[in-house]
């Protein structure tokens, strides 16, 4: 299973997918003085991509012996990442604007879609690499 470094890549995004649906993504201070915290798990549309995310990229290590899946699988997650942030990002202003928060911190979880992202890519190249390599290794034979 762990036998390639795209198969790393893809556990520590599914991680990040994972900590990103357990963790608050922003924190802020309502005029009326309360503080008001926004969640994945408040969004229907965002849950249902980081639970989308996260799952596919921990399938899509068990698909090692089919690379043209694999890259597949990661584009179309890799799509849904983007869409993720995009969303997020104006799901979060609209809650900013509905609580009228003057004041607000974005947390963690808010960055981890980023990461997401990036150990996508790096495990995209990972495959590539091993077409690659499987290829010069077959014109030798």
């Amino acid at each position: 299973m762990i036998q390639r470094i795209q198969s790393l890549w893809l556990l520590l995004s599914t991680t990040c997918a994972g900590i990103t649906w357990l963790v608050p993504t922003f924190a802020g201070s309502a005029t009326d003085g309360s503080v008001k915290i926004f969640s994945v798990r408040e969004s229907v549309l965002l849950l249902f991509l980081i639970a989308f995310i996260g799952i596919s990229n921990f399938v899509n290590i068990f698909f090692f012996q089919n690379r043209k899946r694999q890259k597949t699988l990661i584009v179309a997650t890799s799509i849904a990442t983007i869409g993720f942030i995009t969303a997020q990002f104006f799901i979060v202003k609209d809650f900013k604007s509905s609580f009228q928060i003057l004041q607000g911190n974005w947390e963690i979880s808010a960055i981890l879609p980023i990461f997401i992202l990036l150990f996508q890519v790096f495990a995209f190249i990972g495959i590539q690499k091993d077409e690659k390599l499987l290829s010069s290794a077959d014109r030798l034979r």
